[in-house]
């Protein structure tokens, strides 16, 4: 297999390996909506991106808040 031919199959393995079921991005969007709406008044929903690159997963979570919530420090 030449250069080229090894470098599109490396890629499409990689590109197979991002794939995110909608299912799963629903379910890692309501967790992280769930946890963060413990510290934060949300205005919009959690935007989330997932990208692999050479087998690396950069995974960004945006949202908004018109406050954060008051509490108590433990110690």
């Amino acid at each position: 297999m030449d250069k080229r031919n090894l470098k599109r199959v490396f890629e499409v393995i990689q590109s197979d390996k991002a794939v995110m079921s909608d299912g799963c991005r629903a379910l890692v969007e309501q967790d992280l909506t769930r946890k963060f709406s413990e510290y934060f008044d949300l205005t919009k929903e959690i935007e989330l991106e997932v990208v692999c690159e050479n087998g690396i997963y950069r995974i960004t979570a945006r949202c908004e808040a018109e406050r954060v919530k008051k509490f108590n420090v433990l110690k």
